[in-house]
């Protein structure tokens, strides 16, 4: 896993977006599916500031 920087060369990429490699690594993370996207799923965590929103990109 890894936060997203500033996206520069990296064209799938958002800044302030947690990316997964695997839905496993989000599960330990403490996130829980949300919806699946065609490249994998999102999933989402609840924090002190409300929902945290990350990607899991499966391909």
């Amino acid at each position: 896993m890894h936060d997203v920087g500033n996206g520069a060369g990296k064209e799938n990429e958002m800044p302030g977006i947690m990316v997964f490699k695997t839905l496993a690594d989000a599960l330990r993370a403490g996130y829980h599916v949300y919806d699946r996207t065609d490249h994998g799923y999102l999933v989402r965590t609840r924090t002190a500031a409300g929902w945290a929103m990350a990607i899991v990109t499966c391909r």
